[in-house]
């Protein structure tokens, strides 16, 4: 088999600047190939309210989320949903226990009423959250 005579750079200097520079080369033709084609933007959003019942308040935390989307259809579409409606109540400004209001709530109202109040109140929530969020939809598709 035949030996072939190894490449002479000359000096490590040399040699060790070729490298950096097809090194360089190489980084400026790979950034030079990048193309940013779209962006989502997707935004959680937490809003509180709460309501005086009287006998009791209710804090609700209405979990959104909003999301940017380009389509081909229309530019600068969001959509915009409610992804959970999270109810705590108070009796005199005391935040109670999620299953002891419950419980009282079923011995002063009936057993099947309070999954129907909370429903309700859900409801609610959601309706004063979409007028006076300031995430309004710009399009509808």
């Amino acid at each position: 088999m035949e030996k072939l005579p190894l490449r002479s750079f000359g000096t490590t200097e040399k040699y060790e600047s070729s490298i950096l520079s097809l090194v360089t080369n190489i980084k400026t033709n790979i950034m030079s190939e990048i193309i940013k084609l779209d962006e989502d933007v997707n935004l959680e959003v937490m809003t509180t309210f709460t309501k005086d019942l009287g006998l009791f308040q209710v804090k609700a935390m209405v979990y959104s989320c909003v999301t940017k989307v380009n389509t081909t259809l229309c530019l600068d579409y969001r959509t915009h949903e409610i992804t959970g409606i999270e109810l705590t109540f108070s009796i005199n400004n005391k935040e109670c226990k999620g299953n002891g209001f419950k419980e009282l709530y079923k011995k002063l109202y009936g057993e099947d009423t309070f999954y129907t109040f909370c429903s309700e109140l859900r409801s609610e929530f959601e309706d004063v959250y979409f007028k006076l969020t300031f995430y309004k939809l710009k399009n509808k598709l």
